[in-house]
């Protein structure tokens, strides 16, 4: 679904199923922006995020979540999160996302 909705805002995207697919995809790729989600099988969002920080991916970071905003930033690695998504995404929600991260203004 975020793939789409990604499709729609104009940008591309490479998909991976889970997060240690998202590691691999990013050492080929080097993408300029990264969605994750907390809880991606095989590896999560917050240590796939841990680790491409330290291969030296800096692009910035969008955490998609059903957990709330609070509990997420608390959790180990969060710092690392440029901006916090809550689901569900919605079209808008993603626009705003993209563009915070990407000009650096992060999440609340």
């Amino acid at each position: 679904m975020v793939r789409d909705l990604l499709a729609e805002l104009g940008h591309d995207a490479v998909e991976a199923a889970n997060g240690l697919e998202a590691v691999a995809a990013c050492d080929r790729e080097r993408p300029d922006l990264l969605i994750l989600d907390l809880l991606m099988p095989r590896l999560s969002g917050l240590d796939a995020l841990e680790q491409l920080r330290g291969k030296g991916i800096r692009a910035p970071a969008i955490l998609l979540s059903a957990i709330s905003g609070g509990s997420v930033r608390a959790l180990d690695g969060a710092e690392k999160i440029d901006v916090l998504l809550e689901k569900p995404v919605t079209q808008q929600s993603l626009a705003r996302a993209i563009s915070r991260a990407t000009r650096g203004g992060g999440a609340p």
